[in-house]
């Protein structure tokens, strides 16, 4: 995967999220208030852009994910007052038929998951539907308001879960508790013995979330290395199905990061008891990076 020849502004051409950066860390705001930041409009079409382009851009070590806190909600989930509109935006399932859609939050959630940084969603307000699954379930770090109800009213809306939340959920809390989530669509508070361990931590007002969020994301941006974070990532969500296979991996990760400038960069500076300066970049893997094959998603269409 080729990096961005050129930095980008990131000021420039989203509609319905804004994009600031601080130092190392991007921070992406989802800007649909008056729509009580639905999930609808251009918002995800940009944020599957967003992310592909901070995926490619070296200058960005953590991304933040976040709303503004006097918003109705982080996410209030799909816009349904003209129903389920699910095919609308996807006229080539008029011509292909169902096997050709592709439910969006899955598209967000993939594009957010396949992010080779540091991710961390700030939920710092209500989220409902896909404002859980898709804009927090496949994030490395969550952080949220105590007073968040997250609602996931699947089963009581007569569809069924998307976004891969049923891939995410089981492997970040278990079968049995994704199971109660999802099959009782109902709204929980993030302190929910349901929904333990899920939040890296949880704060008493909304106004707290992001900037303990940004404190997390500095601390990390300044002191992992990005070769080390995209490997550790892979071999978390990438890896093997048996401990001998993982074993493999393990070790073809750790040879080939010892041969990189990092490696020694942190072991001088734990010698030298100092802050590290680590400069690989994600490019500086080639050769046994990526190690599977990724699944193709994308639309196949019939020969005319």
């Amino acid at each position: 995967m080729a990096n961005l020849a050129a930095p980008i502004d990131y000021a420039q051409g989203f509609k319905d999220l804004y994009v600031t950066l601080d130092g190392a860390v991007a921070i992406v705001t989802i800007n649909r208030p008056a729509q009580r930041n639905t999930f609808a409009g251009h918002l995800p079409l940009e944020i599957i852009e967003v992310f592909r382009l901070l995926d490619l851009d070296d200058r960005i070590r953590v991304v933040i994910l976040t709303a503004d806190p006097k918003a109705p909600a982080f996410c209030s989930g799909a816009d349904l007052s003209g129903g389920w509109k699910l095919f609308a935006d996807q006229p080539v399932v008029e011509v292909e038929g169902l096997k050709a859609y592709r439910d969006r939050g899955g598209s967000v959630s993939l594009a957010i998951h396949k992010c080779r940084k540091i991710t961390i969603a700030a939920v710092n307000g209500h989220a409902v539907g896909v404002g859980v699954t898709g804009f927090q379930l496949p994030f490395d770090f969550r952080l949220i308001w105590e007073g968040a109800k997250l609602a996931l009213p699947f089963t009581r809306r007569g569809i069924s879960p998307e976004a891969s939340s049923t891939y995410f959920l089981p492997r970040l809390l278990g079968h049995s508790r994704a199971s109660a989530l999802l099959l009782t669509g109902g709204t929980f508070s993030p302190k929910s013995p349901l929904l333990d361990g899920l939040y890296y931590s949880v704060h008493p007002t909304r106004e707290e979330v992001f900037p303990a969020a940004l404190s997390l994301a500095k601390d990390l941006a300044e002191n992992t290395s990005a070769t080390s974070v995209a490997a550790t990532k892979a071999l978390l969500w990438r890896g093997s199905d048996s401990p001998e296979g993982q074993h493999l991996l393990d070790s073809r990760s750790l040879g080939e990061l010892a041969k990189l400038t990092d490696a020694n960069e942190g072991a001088v500076a734990f010698k030298e008891r100092r802050k590290p300066v680590f400069k690989d970049t994600i490019g500086d893997m080639k050769g046994w990076y990526p190690w599977w094959t990724p699944l193709q998603v994308a639309i196949e269409r019939s020969k005319l």
